[in-house]
């Protein structure tokens, strides 16, 4: 077996797990954005700060977006 045909192979599976690692961080990053956003909705009182709640879940959403995205630029290669 040639050792650059192996290194491809690797360095591809790598990718797809890579891939695979963004999406599902990114949909749960997502999740736990829409969960502080709507926190007070859900009746699950927490104790924080509406403000600081809805300040962290719309970062994490934001992050989760960019994960998304990141997983999604990186499968076009």
């Amino acid at each position: 077996m040639d050792t650059q045909s192996f290194r491809d192979r690797e360095s591809k599976r790598q990718s797809g797990f890579k891939v695979i690692y963004d999406f599902t961080m990114g949909i749960i990053w997502f999740g736990a954005g829409a969960f502080f956003l709507l926190n007070k909705y859900l009746g699950n009182n927490l104790g924080f700060d509406s403000l600081i709640s809805s300040i962290f879940g719309i970062s994490c959403i934001c992050y989760g977006a960019f994960r998304f995205y990141r997983g999604l630029s990186s499968r076009k290669r």
